[in-house]
């Protein structure tokens, strides 16, 4: 009741002196005004200088993918940790440095999961999305949150913003799709122009599938073991997702976006397929609520004020029918909170030169009545000082965050307190608008999660925080070739160096929802990230699309010389990976190629032949058509994911589906 009302207070907050605002516009307003799009203080020019991988909505519409996590594959340097099936968690590592180190930024405000640390992306739809960018260190915007800058990467997903012409007040797209294993996906998506300020946005996602796919059981490490076929069992999924946003543009200097969030799923968990056994009766419920606003306003020329509100209710309840307790099952609930609040403003000293502070203050509770520990608390301040120089050839970057954290637990009566200051600089020049350097450095800490710290089930742990030093070397080539019509490529290479102290590092110990936590000591990344685009507008009408990511990453532990783990590999951080996308378009149908491949991976800590994760590739083909109706627009597309049938695990005794088919139908109305 006591979130209902605070929810309540700030919605109110946030909209009714909006609406007066508007109100007193409309009893002034003699002309009609063009939508204004508001922009951060940085201009395009800049963002060649960022080092970022993106993935634009072309490219999501050609790739057969049902969420973010499947997407995110195809950028260089992200290693997505899959468990498995439509329902399998998804996570991210980008750069070996774990997916507690990404910040995954949802329009504009970040997604959290400070129980575990780790979003899983599976909870949100590629079906809604316009852009996925991947900023390494960070973006170089002013107008962001501090805890936008608090970690070590920002995983940016922007959803669509609905336009309409003079003529249009209403629009739906209908997207249905069945596939193999009894694979179901209904979506909605349906736009509303309410007045001349106010659109909306409505964007519906059920998915469903029993998750019985077939794969090869090994019971051993050898090649000469006994095999059998099975059929995975306990892998079932549903999946519910519901967005609804208002846009609101005032006049060309006031905007606020508004969404609400909803997402329910139940799943299975399958076991690990080791000791003859195949089935599992664990299951787990997940329902996500939050409430999220993002008001900007121009004061002049000089001046821009920007304010983020989110709050956020989270239940999960894990439950295992052949546990061994006293009661004869395992039954656990979480209850997760957080309210947050932001402010931040920028200003232009001069011409080229701006600087911002932002603020924010973060209350996050978790509740767990079954634990010895049912109740911990955290309260995060984090302010950013920063600095923006760009005149088109030269940019420079600065900032300085301050972060204070404060936790408390039914364990403890005294306060666990954390603070650390991160510095970020970042330098980039432009040759002749088409070659650009830059070089960052970031200095960054992360604490650990409510469960590293006290939901274990073990006791209440002395982890320390992680403490990470990034260097990168950014180069770019754009060149525009200009023979017929428009054709271009851009290559990018990264070449980093990253330090890790009291690194964390958590493997599943005996199910996907019991992990075991561990200080790994002190880690050193090396590693290089190529990407290449190109485009071609080809005779007979045929626009040319490839994308191609490489990676290399040298995640190694240097903490003791006299260890059995020295210099190995850290778990699950494959040494090389990349990926390939191909589309054809033309009038008549469009064809689209994925390739995707991960080089050997170890599963614990010591590089042995018994932990050995072979490497894998995955081929992909998608083949659409758009059809036009008297007065509707229609998509008909066919895919066959996996389309070698290869056999390969992820995590260890996780395997993946094999070759599967899909059939999917989209009607403009």
């Amino acid at each position: 009741m006591r979130i209902k009302v605070l929810i309540n207070f700030l919605l109110v907050l946030i909209i009714v002196p909006n609406i007066s605002y508007a109100q007193k516009l409309d009893s002034i307003r003699s002309t009609l005004l063009k939508e204004v799009l508001i922009s951060d203080t940085i201009r395009r020019e800049s963002i060649q200088k960022e080092s970022s991988s993106r993935i634009d909505n072309t490219m999501i519409e050609k790739i057969e993918t049902i969420s973010v996590g499947d997407l995110a594959k195809y950028i260089a340097g992200v290693n997505v940790k899959d468990y498995g099936g439509i329902g399998g968690l998804k996570t991210i590592s980008v750069r070996g440095l774990g997916s507690n180190h990404s910040a995954v930024i949802y329009d504009g405000i970040s997604v959290t999961d400070f129980q575990t640390g780790q979003v899983d992306l599976s909870k949100f739809s590629s079906s809604n999305i316009k852009e996925i960018r991947l900023y390494n260190g960070q973006s170089y915007s002013l107008l962001q949150p501090a805890r936008a800058l608090a970690s070590s990467n920002a995983f940016f997903i922007e959803t669509i913003r609905p336009g309409f012409d003079s003529t249009e007040r209403f629009k739906t797209t209908l997207k249905t799709t069945y596939g193999s294993f009894n694979y179901a996906n209904l979506g909605i998506n349906s736009a509303f122009k309410i007045n001349n300020i106010w659109t909306s946005l409505l964007d519906l996602d059920i998915n469903n599938t029993s998750g019985k796919y077939p794969y090869l059981l090994r019971y051993g490490n050898n090649g000469n073991d006994s095999t059998s076929k099975e059929i995975r069992k306990n892998s079932d999924y549903f999946g519910f997702r519901s967005e609804l946003n208002l846009f609101g543009s005032f006049n060309s200097s006031t905007d606020i976006k508004l969404k609400a969030y909803y997402f329910y799923s139940e799943r299975g968990l399958p076991m690990s397929t080791t000791y003859y056994y195949t089935n599992s009766g664990q299951r787990l419920w997940d329902e996500n609520f939050f409430l999220q606003s993002i008001f900007t306003h121009k004061l002049n020329n000089r001046l821009e004020y920007r304010n983020h509100l989110k709050a956020l209710y989270s239940f999960t309840h894990y439950y295992d029918s052949k546990a061994i307790t006293f009661l004869g099952y395992q039954s656990d609930t979480y209850y997760q909170r957080e309210y947050y609040i932001n402010n931040v403003g920028s200003y232009k000293i001069c011409k080229n030169f701006s600087t911002s502070l932002s603020n924010d203050i973060i209350l996050n509770n978790l509740n767990s009545p079954n634990l010895f520990i049912s109740s911990a608390q955290r309260v995060s301040s984090l302010s950013a000082w920063s600095f923006l120089y760009d005149n088109s050839k030269l940019l420079i970057n600065a900032n300085i965050l301050n972060t204070i954290v404060e936790d408390r637990s039914d364990l403890s009566t005294t306060p666990l307190i954390k603070k650390h200051f991160s510095p970020f600089l970042s330098l980039g020049y432009t040759f002749k608008n088409s070659i650009t350097i830059s070089l960052f450095y970031k200095d960054i800490f992360r604490m650990p999660t409510f469960n590293d710290l006290y939901f274990n089930r073990v006791n209440e742990s002395k982890l320390k925080p992680e403490l990470t030093k990034q260097l990168n070397l950014h180069l770019e080539y754009f060149k525009s070739l200009g023979f017929y019509k428009t054709n271009s490529i851009d290559i990018s290479l990264d070449i980093y160096h990253n330090k890790v102290n009291d690194k964390i590092i958590a493997v599943p110990q005996r199910n996907l929802f019991i992990w075991s936590v561990i200080n790994y000591g002190q880690v050193d990344i090396n590693g290089i990230d190529l990407q290449t685009m190109f485009r071609a507008y080809l005779p007979y009408s045929i626009d040319l699309r490839v994308r191609s990511t490489y990676s290399y990453q040298y995640v190694v532990d240097i903490s003791n010389k006299e260890s059995v783990t020295y210099k190995n590999q850290v778990p699950y951080t494959p040494k090389h990976s990349g990926s390939l996308f191909i589309n054809l378009k033309h009038p008549f149908i469009d064809f689209s190629y994925t390739f995707s491949f991960v080089g050997k991976r170890y599963s614990l800590p010591q590089n042995t032949e018994r932990n050995l994760l072979k490497p894998y590739q995955d081929h992909s083909i998608t083949i659409s058509k758009d059809i036009n109706l008297k007065k509707q627009k229609m998509n008909i597309g066919l895919s066959c994911l996996n389309l070698l049938g290869e056999k390969y695990e992820v995590v260890i005794n996780y395997p993946m589906p094999q070759r599967q088919f899909r059939i999917n139908f989209k009607i403009y109305l």
